[in-house]
């Protein structure tokens, strides 16, 4: 039997979340009956690491006005769109010939549902969502589009697939999957990265951390001010932020300058440690006290959640979206507190740390 070419798209060259989840995924496909091949829409580290593990990579260059694109931050008016949409044309041509002998075309987030499901005629398309879309026009003229020309829809939890089906995908159409999680890469045993000595704190220093990407929805900055709380009571504490801007799409950007100002600004800069981006994700949660997760928007599933119950740690979490399905519905693997909520965040981290578990 000659093996199924399956062609995933990503909208960009960059690495969070949804492409570590993406790669795992396409990585442990069986050689024998699937040939996979990732189009990277941008440049960035994926398509490194992509080929670190084995795919075959098409990086194409995406036109920074349909790189700016967002239906998640500052929305882009009907100009910007007309206007994006010609940039791309080229993009989409070639999605159309790397699409030309494939058996599956797997799309990783909007800008490659859009470009690359119009190529991809006779190939069977899956959308893969990540995100909770918002109820405008757009999203529901997609919803349609994907009744009639998407084969399946994977929702990353069971709430994103509510959420989808209420923005009126077929019901049948819709399957939760939820992320998978490599458990030997994120296991307690491991390297652990030495954050103290890289930021000249003690080595019995305890240490509260918040990893994924820099932005505001990912509520870093609500992570700073119960830090600053809970740094009142304990002054030993020290808190550190991991990650980086990953995305250029507007009402997106701009948000780390804001990070080093709220620093400044409540007097914690001897308190808190910014590594940047890392690759070492697994390392770094091993080397904290107590992981958060601090979302002040519905968290699609929370990957860092289960990266850091995979390596032991305990885990601070916001009771929204699909994180109670992470977590299990009673908060028994976590603590869940509200959404935003900075003394109910700084009462849980004071809690895990007064009560190691």
């Amino acid at each position: 039997m000659t093996p199924a070419r399956i062609l995933y798209v990503n909208p960009t060259g960059q690495l969070g979340g949804a492409e570590y989840s993406l790669l795992d995924l396409a990585s442990s496909l069986d050689g024998s009956r699937f040939v996979p091949t990732l189009a990277c829409l941008g440049e960035g580290p994926l398509a490194s690491e992509a080929a670190l593990r084995g795919l075959r990579v098409v990086p194409l260059r995406m036109p920074r006005q349909f790189a700016q694109l967002s239906l998640k931050g500052q929305r882009s008016g009907a100009a910007a769109l007309a206007v994006a949409a010609a940039s791309a044309a080229p993009v989409a041509w070639r999605l159309r010939q790397l699409a030309a002998d494939a058996a599956i075309v797997h799309t990783n987030g909007n800008k490659a549902h859009v470009l690359a499901s119009l190529p991809a005629r006779r190939a069977r398309l899956i959308w893969h969502v990540r995100d909770f879309w918002r109820d405008g026009a757009i999203e529901r003229s997609m919803a349609r589009f994907a009744n009639s020309r998407v084969s399946a829809v994977i929702a990353n939890s069971t709430a994103v697939r509510a959420h989808l089906i209420g923005l009126g995908l077929v019901e049948t159409l819709v399957q939760a999957v939820p992320n998978g999680i490599d458990i030997e890469r994120f296991s307690p045993d491991g390297s652990v990265a030495p954050l103290r000595e890289q930021f000249g704190w003690s080595p019995q220093t305890p240490l509260v951390g918040i990893v994924g990407m820099l932005a505001r929805w990912k509520g870093q900055h609500v992570v700073l001010r119960a830090f600053a709380d809970v740094l009142r009571r304990r002054p030993e504490v020290r808190c550190v932020i991991s990650g980086d801007e990953i995305y250029v799409t507007r009402g997106q950007t701009g948000f780390g300058a804001e990070i080093q100002h709220l620093i400044r600004e409540l007097h914690i800069e001897h308190a808190v440690g910014l590594t940047g981006y890392r690759t070492d994700v697994p390392a770094i949660l091993r080397a904290l006290n107590v992981v958060v997760h601090a979302s002040i928007e519905p968290e699609p599933f929370g990957r860092v959640i289960a990266e850091g119950m995979a390596t032991g740690k305990p885990v601070i979490a916001t009771d929204a979206g699909g994180v109670p399905e992470v977590t299990g519905q009673t908060g028994a693997a976590a603590l869940l507190v509200p959404a935003g909520d900075v003394p109910a965040l700084a009462s849980a981290i004071l809690r895990l740390l007064d009560h190691p578990v």
